[in-house]
Formats: structure tokens, C-alpha cells, sequence
């Protein structure tokens, strides 16, 4: 994404960009930021409303705001683009390597070269600041990494297929599509296994697929109106309303719970 300000609302923009590391206590303990700089920028002037201002004093005030906001960062020399400085934000995985994924980058050529121009509140013609902004990085990399992360193993708030129906026979089928709809209905990803394999064949295979959760059904549980759950990780963990089962996911995955 690419955004275009003026100079003056710079500092917002840059702490609105890096609002998300603002609550230290929900964060990785792990992760940081990495401010890149480029020796040429450093060294070069750059194009700013027409006139020629240091490279170098606009590397300064980019990083000011940063201090200013009480963020740690380290300085990468020589890392950075060639039109600006940058943060980067790097997480690391369960192995301890560190990847690049979130970046903002300051960039006072693009501005110049396309020669775009705003009015500013004087009336007059001012040339914007241009604003890099990447949320994840390469999405191939960042699912990668979280995939890698997890080992498969996601949380249900994040797992493509939160919850697996397992009917034990043909005759429960028509029970567990009207459990999927309900389901489905307050938004969990959710599917039914129909094929007439026996229930251990589904369990596990479920289990090898890491689902969050499978709900068995079989005659006790239509008789009761209930499911019978199994927890990854957990194994069984007894039975339950549908609207009970309801409650406990959405909360799990309201508070983004890993487990």
C-alpha cells in the first residue's frame, strides 16, 4: 500500500503504522524492530517541495519519532532502499530465527519524480511524502512462517477448518448437517465427514489433519440433542449443547487463544 501525506502529519502516520506494537505486555517477547538505513541515502541530498534538504538530518527525524514514541529499534546500516529509511518488523519463530515481515518505508523520490502535488492550507502547491506501507511482507513467506511456526498445529481462531463433524453412521447425517448450520451460521469454519468409514478411521484422520475440534455424533447424542467433543491435544472432553459449544469457540476465538 502506498500513501501520500504531507509532511506535517508525517509523525501521526508513522505512529498510526506502528500502533500495533503499542501494548508491550500483548506482543512477542521476541519481537522487535529493525530501522535500515542506506549509506548512499545517508550521504545524499533528496528532493523535498523543490528544494534540496540532507539526507541525513531526514534520516534523523524519521528515527526521532520513534524515540519519541519510546520504541526500540536497531539500526541497520547499508540494509535499507536507496529513496528513504525504513522499519522493519521482525518476528521470530519457534526456532528462534527471526523473519522480516511488517515494513514502513519513507520515500521523498517517487513524490518528486511523478511530481504530485497537494494544496496545502496557505493556498499553496506542496509536494506530499510517500509512505510504504506492508502489513505481512510476502504473504507466501508469512504463511510459511506461521505454518512452520505452528507446526501445522493452528490455533482455532487461525486453523482453515476449525471444527470436523464425525457422524458414526449413514442414519446421523441429517443431525449433523443441522450442527454444522449452526455452526456455520456464527461463523465457524466447519465440515461434515460423510464418507462410511468407521469413527477411529475418522478420528484419526482428523488428528493427522490437526483440526481443533471434532464433535462425534451417534445415537446418544441426537437422543440428547448434545455433541460429543474432542479437543486437539486433549483428546475427549465429554459432551455438550450445541449452543454451549458455540460459546466456548467464540470465545476461544475472540481471545485469540493458543493452545
Amino acid at each position: 500500500m502506498h500513501v501520500n501525506l504531507a509532511r506535517a502529519d508525517l509523525a501521526a502516520a508513522w505512529h498510526s503504522d506502528t500502533g500495533f506494537t503499542e501494548a508491550p505486555d500483548e506482543r512477542p517477547e521476541d519481537g522487535n524492530a529493525r530501522a535500515h538505513l542506506r549509506d548512499e541515502f545517508v550521504r545524499s541530498l533528496v528532493f523535498i517541495d523543490g528544494g534540496r534538504v540532507d539526507g541525513q538530518r531526514m534520516v534523523g527525524a524519521a528515527f526521532d519519532i520513534g524515540t519519541e514514541m519510546g520504541k526500540d529499534f536497531v539500526i541497520n546500516e547499508g540494509d535499507g532502499a536507496f529513496y528513504g529509511p525504513k522499519l522493519d518488523f521482525h518476528l521470530a519463530d519457534s526456532l528462534g530465527r527471526t523473519w522480516q515481515c511488517g515494513t514502513i518505508q519513507l520515500d521523498f523520490q517517487m513524490p518528486e519524480r511523478f511530481e504530485l502535488e497537494y494544496t496545502g492550507e496557505d493556498g499553496q502547491k506542496h509536494r506530499p511524502v510517500m509512505i510504504h506501507r506492508v502489513v505481512l511482507g510476502s504473504i507466501e513467506r508469512f504463511i510459511g512462517v506461521i505454518t512452520e511456526h505452528f507446526a501445522g498445529a493452528f490455533p482455532l481462531w487461525l486453523a482453515p477448518e476449525q471444527v470436523k463433524i464425525l457422524p458414526i453412521s449413514d442414519k446421523f447425517h441429517g443431525y449433523a448437517e443441522e450442527v454444522r448450520q449452526q455452526l456455520d451460521m456464527v461463523g465457524l469454519r466447519v465440515s461434515v465427514d460423510t464418507r462410511s468409514e468407521k469413527i477411529g478411521y475418522k478420528i484419526r484422520e482428523a488428528q493427522l489433519h490437526k483440526i481443533p475440534y471434532m464433535l462425534v455424533i451417534g445415537e446418544k447424542e441426537v437422543e440428547s440433542g448434545t455433541v460429543s467433543v474432542r479437543k486437539r491435544g486433549e483428546g475427549d472432553i465429554g459432551a455438550m449443547s450445541i449452543a454451549d459449544f458455540i460459546d466456548s469457540a467464540k470465545t476461544d476465538v475472540a481471545e485469540k487463544a493458543i493452545w
